[in-house]
């Protein structure tokens, strides 16, 4: 109804105007026809960037939807490497104690495996440099045997779940000694 009280009101005007009123008809018409192609359009591409959105907010939703249980069970593996470091050969190679060790080494491994399956990374810290997007320094050892800014020790593993951080790595990063420091501070002089 509108549009055809627009088409009516365009008429009129034209009548008054004196004008040949078929060509200024034909000329508003055809403006009025491209504007509706335009918004037509351009609903168009907004339902699709819609839908582009949703999906990918669906697809995150299942690649991501599970970091929160992925921070705790990488404390399990964490209790479970802390439980296998601390048994010494002695204990390991006593019979009483052997079927305990090799469970739970089974349970690091199961651990390892289910990580793969959901896509838990491991991150590769030593003599990796230091990136401050995976690792956190927590202190600087001085160490002339590798680049400055390299990582020397891992205090506690980080990880990556596909492609996002989950957890750094805690981490010791070389530096210079001082001796070295200051004959370097010398020759810049």
């Amino acid at each position: 109804d509108t549009q055809s009280e627009e088409t009516h009101e365009i008429v009129e005007d034209l009548n008054e105007n004196n004008a040949d009123p078929e060509e200024n008809i034909i000329d508003k018409l055809n403006d009025e026809i491209q504007d509706l192609k335009d918004q037509r359009l351009r609903a168009a591409a907004e339902l699709e960037n819609f839908r582009k959105r949703a999906e990918k907010d669906q697809a995150d939703a299942l690649k991501y939807g599970v970091s929160n249980f992925a921070k705790e069970i990488i404390n399990i593996k964490d209790n479970i490497e802390r439980a296998q470091s601390s048994i010494s050969e002695d204990v390991r190679s006593n019979d009483a104690v052997k079927s305990v060790v090799e469970g739970l080494d089974l349970i690091a491994q199961s651990a390892v495996s289910t990580f793969e399956k959901i896509g838990i990374k491991k991150i590769d810290s030593i003599n990796e440099k230091f990136d401050h997007n995976l690792h956190q320094a927590m202190m600087e050892i001085e160490n002339d045997e590798v680049e400055p800014g390299t990582i020397v020790q891992e205090l506690i593993s980080g990880y990556t779940l596909h492609d996002r951080l989950l957890r750094p790595a805690m981490v010791g990063v070389s530096k210079k000694t001082q001796q070295n420091q200051q004959s370097e501070d010398t020759d810049k002089e």
